[in-house]
């Protein structure tokens, strides 16, 4: 599964609940929907709009108490070739790309 930024960029993908950037650098991971980055903060919510997939988090909410940090469950990898730009989205009022 492939993400992108609301402008449209690609960011990265998803390997089961393990996020990674566009060069296979380990970003965070996904617990029900939730995305935390490596360090154990909330980076926030995966949101699927028009068939593609986007990290983005709600300023205005309480961000969830922060968990301990992981580090790369998966040894090796396989990146995966880029993905092409898509056409950006407009953002309800508050909400804001999470990477």
């Amino acid at each position: 599964m492939y993400f992108f930024r609301s402008s449209g960029q690609y960011l990265g993908f998803i390997i089961d609940t393990t996020i990674f950037s566009w060069n296979g650098q380990y970003l965070g991971w996904i617990e029900d929907e939730y995305v935390w980055d490596k360090q154990g903060q909330f980076t926030g919510e995966l949101k699927e709009i028009d068939n593609h997939f986007y990290i983005l988090k709600n300023s205005y909410a309480l961000p969830p108490i922060p968990k301990a940090p992981r580090l790369n469950p998966l040894s090796v990898i396989s990146v995966p070739a880029p993905q092409a730009n898509i056409p950006p989205i407009t953002l309800k009022i508050g909400w804001k790309d999470g990477f």
